[in-house]
């Protein structure tokens, strides 16, 4: 390396290289390391730490090095606000904050007066404090960022009323320059305000008589994501009129009761999105947290006027329509032609008749979503490995999905990722997909009973593409899963990262040492970045010993919650945390990153 021009090494190598790579890197020698925090760190225009949650100090040593950030994406888990103040500037543009469970709203006015120049912020907080303060520091920020043009703000808590009215008055300080706006949560009344005030704008704005979609460029809402109380016909009515132009649209609702017949979807609100001329997005989705119910005034015929308005829709998304049946969803399947990605959940009429016709016309789906649709068999997996163009195939809680549809799976040579979650498939079916040539990098077992330690040592043994390509491997709740199929993934599974293993009863400590006996030292050999060990209740307190400094070098969170190594209190926790900053301990049963709880964490690591 000595050998290597200082411009090239900088610029051709260090330059194409993430923050953990250099870390890594700087590690080596004194001359790469001077390398890494005298040229590279300081020269990154761009900073990616997501899938880590670091404290304050641990952020200080790495952003203290980067001088020249123009776009920073973190996990805020265990950061308070002054650790991050001292980063925001007036040169970042791109700003995404995860999982900000301790910071306040007042994170919002420090924004708005440090990152004046910021397009693009994403934020994600959690409902602690009083939405009356929330909406005085958001009007801080937005009268301060003058050129934002793409805003997502997320309240995340125990319900969406809980701060649903905390965006009542963004209408009065958000910026024309806005072209996505995504808010969650708010109720539907403030919607409707909403909506109507950037329609006024917009035509108060447009003065000729023809209007195109040149001029409406300058100062046009182009997507919209709500999540709302209740979704109605006349809100999306009031959506069609008043942003014409809408590319992408994305709606979900969570209501406590059963919405009354004037108040809820209707096939007349879907017939409505056929004035949205330019919608290639199209996201409708009724959440089941809050109340077991669906879109109930639904039927077919709005799929039918649905699919005549929008044929130019490239992504469809529809969760709960209980009363839409398979001609329904066939008609969105055979009259879009430039779909791509295509997901149902809870259709309980959804069968394998819908995909009937799909091997007759052009099929361009890349992303295939079927979620707990219990009429789905095989024979629609085996209509859908036509489309060799497929790249995410989910078929969670379709439980009966069976071996003989792993034969075709095996044939999608573009396949990345597979849900099977529920399915009832066997050792014998995984050993067919192992045989293929499938590059998948997620595979999602959970939940499959017939599945033993056989079938993973046939899923990672056989030499296959799979055992090279996975770093993604979900196997919580499966009862035929003990020490010998981790000992195997141990051995054998390279490449994985991510491994959960929640609530399976039979994996102990020896399971635990195997893993943090790993090496990741031989060709293509990663180490492993998160685990989920939640409710293996054959875990004894001894076992974290192994996480311990040297074992589990590459380890950023550990999930430990409703075992015996789960205790607040235990000092070994308390002494590995101190030793290794950047481990994230979850004690309350989060699935693995604390995507899904993170609001409700008092602390970061516990």
């Amino acid at each position: 390396m000595e050998t290597v021009p200082s411009a090239v090494l900088n610029k051709e190598i260090l330059g194409r290289l993430d923050i953990e790579a250099l870390c890594s890197l700087a590690c080596v020698n004194r001359a790469l390391r001077f390398s890494v925090e005298s040229q590279a760190l300081p020269s990154l225009s761009s900073l990616h730490l997501s899938t880590i949650s670091p404290d304050g100090q641990t952020l200080i040593h790495i952003l203290g090095r980067c001088k020249a950030l123009c776009s920073l994406t973190l996990n805020c888990l265990r950061l308070q606000d002054h650790s991050l103040c001292a980063f925001l500037t007036p040169r970042i543009r791109e700003l995404n904050l995860w999982c900000c469970s301790s910071l306040s709203y007042q994170i919002l006015a420090s924004i708005g007066h440090n990152c004046p120049n910021l397009r693009v912020l994403m934020l994600e907080l959690a409902d602690k404090e009083s939405p009356h303060l929330f909406e005085n520091n958001l009007a801080i920020m937005l009268t301060s960022c003058l050129q934002l043009e793409s805003l997502s703000l997320k309240i995340r808590g125990f319900g969406v009323e809980v701060d649903a009215c905390a965006f009542q008055s963004i209408i009065f300080f958000l910026p024309s320059t806005i072209k996505s706006l995504k808010l969650q949560p708010v109720l539907e009344r403030d919607a409707f305000f909403l909506i109507r005030r950037i329609g006024r704008n917009l035509m108060e704005t447009v003065q000729p008589p023809i209007l195109t979609s040149s001029y409406y460029s300058s100062f046009n809402l182009r997507s919209l994501s709500l999540v709302l109380d209740v979704i109605t016909d006349e809100l999306l009515i009031t959506i069609t009129a008043s942003l014409p132009f809408l590319v992408e649209l994305d709606l979900e609702d969570r209501p406590n009761t059963e919405p009354l017949a004037r108040l809820d979807l209707t096939s007349s609100g879907l017939q409505s999105l056929g004035s949205c001329h330019h919608l290639t997005g199209l996201s409708l989705t009724r959440c089941r947290h809050n109340h077991q119910g669906t879109f109930k005034r639904v039927n077919d015929m709005g799929m039918f006027l649905l699919s005549e308005g929008c044929k130019g829709l490239e992504s469809v998304r529809l969760g709960g329509f209980s009363k839409v049946s398979d001609a329904g969803f066939a008609a969105i399947l055979l009259s879009c032609h430039s779909l791509k990605k295509f997901e149902v959940r809870s259709a309980s009429f959804l069968s394998d008749l819908a995909f009937h016709d799909l091997t007759g016309v052009p099929c361009a789906l890349v992303e295939v979503r079927l979620l707990w649709c219990r009429l789905i068999t095989s024979e629609t997996v085996k209509k859908l490995a036509s489309s060799r163009n497929l790249e995410v195939l989910d078929l969670g809680g379709c439980k009966s999905i069976a071996d003989t549809c792993l034969r075709s799976i095996s044939c999608l040579r573009k396949l990345t990722a597979l849900n099977l979650t529920g399915a009832d498939i066997t050792d014998s079916g995984l050993s067919i997909l192992a045989q293929g040539n499938l590059p998948i990098m997620n595979l999602c077992l959970r939940g499959c009973k017939r599945v033993t330690d056989k079938g993973i040592s046939h899923l990672l043994c056989v030499g296959g593409t799979i055992s090279q390509s996975l770093t993604t491997l979900d196997l919580g709740y499966m009862p035929g899963i003990s020490d010998d199929g981790i000992l195997t993934i141990a051995a054998a599974g390279i490449g994985i990262i991510d491994l959960c293993v929640r609530s399976c009863f039979y994996v102990t400590d020896a399971s635990v040492e195997a893993l943090a006996r790993k090496q990741p030292d031989q060709e293509k050999s990663k180490q492993l970045r998160r685990l989920d060990l939640c409710n293996c209740i054959g875990l004894s307190v001894d076992s974290l010993r192994w996480v311990k400094r040297p074992s589990f070098r590459g380890l950023h969170w550990l999930g430990i919650g409703q075992t015996r190594l789960a205790s607040k209190g235990n000092p070994v926790i308390t002494e590995i945390h101190n030793e290794r900053p950047w481990l994230t301990f979850c004690l309350d049963g989060c699935e693995i990153g604390c995507h899904d709880g993170w609001q409700f964490h008092e602390s970061g690591f516990i």
